[in-house]
């Protein structure tokens, strides 16, 4: 079951990015360099923090670069852009979108990684009933970091490239986006891991903190739809696709039998990412029902 598990995982995530590929190609507005860019981005974050810290090891999965494996990074990839489109369909100022791309990406790592450990797909260090049933607290301080800075460094650079009107920055800010979010990963996993990770209390603070921090900013913006905004069937799909695959795994492969607790959070994870991905569906339809 496990080696089938890597099978479909891998190829689930290929056919997200050729979707999403083609979501992208049709915006005709710099897209699709966002998205190339962002799967460089995941496979080389991948590789960076396996050199730096050391904290885990993949499995075997059939494409990998020297231990990252490429549909991790399709993984990222497409999870970053269907947070952003996504997120475009909002009002609210450019600031704050990059916080709420990122906590849109904790709802799946928050169900799934503690499945895919148990599937083989990666290996912490620790024991699997160590802090997040097996997952590390600095992994979701990682997952965060990793989707507010790439994001937030395209919603920077496509503000003055607005500004600027700039030829040169249309054609690269996607390539600067990489490069600033790959200084702050590299300077922020250093910090979690010299001063944050000395102990479990501290390190599980220190995720909650950032993490709050966005929400935080979330709420003083106070979100809304726009006029025109709907359910894309392709953004609406990631989410859909991850969630469903590790849940499937999950009561397949026993997991949530052994610790039902993994299968609240994965349904309860699943039911908030539907909700707030229906959430133009919804209004739409209070709308056209009069109420």
């Amino acid at each position: 079951m496990e080696k089938a598990a890597f099978i479909i995982f891998e190829l689930l995530t290929t056919l997200l990015f050729v979707a999403c590929f083609w979501h992208a190609v049709r915006q005709k507005n710099g897209k699709v360099l966002e998205l190339i860019f962002a799967l460089i981005f995941g496979v080389f974050l991948e590789w960076m923090t396996i050199q730096q810290l050391e904290a885990y090891h993949y499995g075997e999965f059939l494409l990998m670069l020297d231990g990252a494996p490429i549909c991790i990074g399709l993984g990222w990839a497409v999870i970053i852009y269907s947070g952003m489109e996504f997120v475009k369909h909002l009002e609210m100022p450019d600031y704050a979108r990059p916080f709420l791309v990122g906590i849109l990406a904790l709802n799946l790592d928050l169900a799934m990684d503690a499945i895919a450990i148990r599937l083989g797909f990666w290996n912490w260090v620790i024991p699997l009933d160590w802090q997040w049933f097996g997952v590390p607290w600095g992994n979701f301080w990682a997952w965060y970091i990793v989707v507010v800075s790439y994001s937030g460094f395209l919603y920077w650079f496509r503000h003055l490239h607005k500004q600027r009107e700039s030829v040169w920055l249309r054609n690269t800010y996607p390539l600067l986006a990489f490069l600033f979010a790959v200084v702050i990963l590299a300077i922020t996993n250093y910090i979690f891991a010299n001063v944050f990770a000395k102990t479990e209390l501290v390190s599980a603070m220190s995720m909650l903190l950032i993490i709050l921090a966005g929400g935080v900013i979330i709420y003083v913006v106070k979100p809304g739809l726009k006029k025109d905004a709907y359910v894309d069937k392709v953004i609406l799909a990631v989410p859909l696709i991850f969630h469903t695959f590790f849940i499937v795994f999950g009561f397949a492969g026993g997991f949530y039998a052994t610790l039902p607790i993994l299968g609240v959070i994965g349904l309860t994870m699943f039911a908030m990412g539907l909700g707030i991905h229906l959430w133009p569906w919804w209004c739409k339809k209070r709308i056209n029902s009069g109420t």
